[in-house]
C-alpha cells in the first residue's frame, strides 16, 4: 500500500512521519491525543524535555492498552474508556486554549 508523508506537532515541534493512505486522520488524532498527554504529565510532574515526558506518556498509554486488552473483548467498556480518553483530552485543549489567551 502506499504511504504519505504526515506533518504532525508535538510539544509545539514539528515532526514528518510516514502512513498509509487514508490513514492521516488516524495519525493526527495520535499525534494530537500523544501531544495532550505529554503535556498533561509536564504539568502534573514538572518533567521537562521531549524525550522524558514521551517515555511516560508511552508507558502509561500501553499500560492502558494491555489493561483493556486484559479485560476482555468487552466492548462496552471500552467504549466507554475511550469516551472517558476523549473528554480528558477535550478537556486538555480547553485548558491549553484557555492559558494562551
Amino acid at each position: 500500500m502506499a504511504k504519505e508523508e504526515v506533518k504532525v506537532s508535538i510539544l509545539d515541534r514539528q515532526f514528518t512521519v510516514n502512513c498509509r493512505r487514508g490513514e492521516k486522520d488516524k495519525l493526527l488524532e495520535a499525534a494530537a491525543f500523544l501531544d495532550s498527554q505529554i503535556r498533561t504529565i509536564q504539568e502534573q510532574t514538572k518533567l521537562v524535555g521531549l524525550e522524558r515526558c514521551a517515555i511516560v506518556a508511552a508507558l502509561n498509554i500501553s499500560n492502558e492498552l494491555l489493561r483493556l486488552k486484559a479485560e476482555g473483548p468487552d466492548l462496552t467498556l471500552a467504549a466507554e474508556r475511550i469516551r472517558s480518553i476523549g473528554d480528558l483530552i477535550d478537556e486538555a485543549i480547553q485548558e491549553v486554549q484557555d492559558s494562551a489567551s
